[in-house]
């Protein structure tokens, strides 16, 4: 968990674009462990450096770098100066992009050094951070937006042996099952039958398709979906049962790992805590 005297994390929801999802943060010591969003994920580095895994590669980014993840896909943070990283993001999910981009969009590099660009960027998040109305905020999300895609972005994912391996059947049938009996138990066993794989075998092709153990991937996609169920006011002993979590005192743990603060800190944040 950060320190409240030299670190800070802040969520915020869009009330004027709904299912965006605003985040600025100055963290030291904090480790995030693999973890998963299902938006696209848009960011900014202000100072500092930071050190990602993404797609089973190590990531420098540095003051003035953007920042561009695709949606669903499993990455890691962490320091890589002592001084920590001071950072901003958008969390867009993938159908908004879609509409707003008028087509599929991937991301060709994890993280750019584009000083002019996240400058920029910088400014119209404090400007979207402080919206008063629907107007400010939609005017300022889209030519920003634009201007990363337009940049950055291809029309679909490359090809490459990964991503052959990700879309395979097997690995697709994997996925359907992880989701669907994420609030039950997982056995590795099973996840390796329905790849159709020996059990030793299958944590090599999962590992080298989605660049995380299978475990990993579970846990990940547990954490996203109890940060779902937050925020639509679900309890956190709720959220983490149905997300398939031991208990809340669990969910709090990986939460923190994933997000680097509570479950009950997310949603009083973002203005989603319990009605009595």
């Amino acid at each position: 968990m950060f320190d409240p005297a030299t670190e800070f994390i802040r969520f915020k929801t869009s009330p004027h674009l709904p299912g965006v999802e605003l985040y600025t943060a100055r963290l030291v010591d904090v480790a995030f462990a693999p973890h998963v969003h299902e938006s696209y994920s848009l960011g900014a580095i202000e100072h500092g450096v930071e050190r990602f895994r993404y797609r089973g590669s190590e990531h420098i980014a540095p003051a003035d770098t953007l920042v561009t993840l695709n949606a669903d896909e499993i990455h890691t943070g962490q320091a890589e100066v002592a001084a920590g990283w001071t950072y901003q993001m958008l969390y867009i999910p993938p159908e908004l992009m879609q509409e707003l981009a008028g087509r599929t969009v991937w991301f060709r590099e994890a993280a750019v050094h584009d000083p002019a660009l996240a400058r920029a960027f910088r400014h119209w998040f404090s400007q979207m951070w402080q919206a008063p109305d629907d107007l400010a905020f939609v005017s300022g999300f889209t030519p920003l937006v634009d201007a990363i895609c337009s940049r950055y972005a291809s029309d679909s994912a490359p090809q490459t042996a990964g991503r052959l391996a990700q879309r395979s059947a097997a690995m697709a049938r994997v996925r359907d099952c992880i989701e669907a009996h994420l609030d039950g138990t997982l056995r590795i066993d099973t996840l390796a039958r329905e790849a159709g794989l020996s059990l030793f075998h299958f944590v090599r092709v999962f590992s080298a398709a989605f660049g995380c153990t299978p475990q990993q991937y579970v846990q990940a996609r547990r954490t996203e979906r109890a940060k779902q169920l937050l925020g639509q006011r679900m309890p956190p002993s709720a959220a983490a049962a149905a997300a398939g979590m031991s208990d809340q005192s669990h969910l709090t743990r990986w939460f923190k790992r994933a997000y680097g603060i509570t479950p009950a800190q997310y949603q009083q944040q973002i203005g989603t805590r319990p009605l009595a």
